[in-house]
């Protein structure tokens, strides 16, 4: 026997072998499923075996007009499950205006763990996990997504995002001008049959990618690496590009230039540059 409450129940993110035993038996034992896509959902339900006693949909633009009515089927004592068209719920999926509600409405909410494509994506990247920014989807726009990447060359952590196949080239592509040589990582179509996954400097990646077309095919987790450390700043080859472009122009210009390609702090560079500068004359 279910309890009252809000049940959110992550679903496969593409090999159904990933649903849980309990995750099963919370849809079976509900009066109702909320569902992002009906139709998406009642193909992972009949692969199953379930039959929902109701399927409600919930998503982006319905889910304050939801939210009152699950608080009236939860008030009359009755279980829902949240479900959203593949990993967990809220997470860059419709919910959180629902679980909010039900929340402040005192109704008991309960988070089942299971399939999340950011996490699996972490996992597998080789890259730092003790501390990670998850931003959901990149701004389509130029001017705001330049903003948005503007904000990770300092970062201190990895960030992970979500992409899509008509945008992976152009969001590398707009990566690879801001920070060339930092690290990415993507993800392609996890826990599929043509799962892969691809780590390159950003430069690389976009001539990577842009090699094969069918590279750019399927569902993305994109992973930026964290800013270099500083200790990791003046290299021999840094140092050399560092005197040779001295030789044209100011200090500072040719810190901004190194910066750039390098994928540097250029602040950190300038300032170590300066306790440097009796190397380059």
């Amino acid at each position: 026997m279910l309890e009252n409450a809000l049940y959110i129940v992550p679903t496969p993110i593409g090999n159904l072998l990933d649903i849980t035993k309990r995750a099963i038996e919370v849809l079976q034992q509900v009066d109702v499923i909320a569902a992002e896509d009906t139709r998406h959902s009642k193909i992972l339900l009949d692969n199953l075996g379930i039959t929902p006693k109701k399927l409600i949909a919930c998503h982006d633009h319905n889910e304050e007009q939801k939210a009152q009515l699950f608080a009236n089927i939860l008030q009359e004592g009755k279980a829902i499950a949240l479900i959203s068209d593949a990993g967990t719920p809220l997470i860059s999926d419709p919910g959180f205006k629902v679980v909010r509600y039900l929340s402040n409405c005192n109704y008991k909410v309960i988070a089942l763990p299971g399939p999340c494509a950011a996490i699996t994506a972490l996992s597998v990247s080789a890259l730092a996990t003790d501390s990670f920014h998850f931003m959901g989807f990149l701004p389509v726009k130029e001017q705001e997504l330049n903003k948005t990447l503007q904000t990770l060359i300092n970062k201190d952590c990895v960030s992970i995002f979500y992409e899509s196949p008509r945008r992976i080239l152009t969001t590398v592509k707009a990566i690879a001008a801001i920070m060339p040589q930092r690290e990415l990582v993507i993800c392609r179509e996890l826990t599929k049959t043509f799962e892969s996954v691809y780590r390159y400097n950003a430069a690389d990646m976009y001539e990577f990618l842009q090699a094969d077309e069918m590279r750019q095919k399927g569902e993305f987790v994109l992973i930026v690496d964290k800013a270099p450390n500083k200790e990791q700043v003046l290299d021999d080859k840094i140092i050399l590009s560092l005197k040779l472009l001295q030789e044209k122009m100011s200090l500072k210009d040719a810190c901004k230039i190194v910066s750039t390609i390098f994928d540097i702090n250029k602040n950190i560079l300038y300032k170590e540059a300066l306790a440097l500068k009796d190397n380059f004359n």
